[in-house]
């Protein structure tokens, strides 16, 4: 199970850096939906560094997605049709945070409390 999720991170890794440094014909719009793809893209990136990188606190994941982040605007600054976004890293910054919410509240709240449930029940 863990070389499939090294595998999807790893491969998710490759189609955001895709998708971001690929020249388009037509100019993004500045628009909700751009920011919540990239919203959405950076929630579900930071759940998968925490997944597969489970000693970084949450902090680092933020960190690193951030640092992703900013690496990648800088690049599209060089790229025709593509431009540095403060923005964007701004869409991908409150992604990160609200992934490591959700994977704090899910995975360390919700499923190791009913993992200690399960484990009561089936002791007795």
């Amino acid at each position: 199970m863990r070389k499939l999720i090294i595998s999807c991170y790893i491969l998710y890794v490759l189609i955001i850096t895709y998708f971001s440094l690929t020249p388009i014909e037509h100019k993004i719009s500045e628009s909700i939906w751009d920011k919540t793809a990239h919203f959405i893209a950076y929630l579900i990136l930071v759940i998968f560094i925490r997944m597969v990188h489970v000693r970084f606190n949450y902090l680092t994941c933020i960190i690193i997605c951030c640092s992703y982040s900013f690496i990648i605007e800088c690049i599209q600054y060089f790229i025709p049709e593509r431009s540095f976004s403060i923005l964007d890293m701004l869409a991908n910054l409150l992604g990160a945070v609200s992934g490591v919410i959700i994977y704090y509240l899910v995975v360390e709240k919700c499923y190791k409390k009913w993992s200690t449930v399960a484990i009561k029940v089936n002791n007795k």
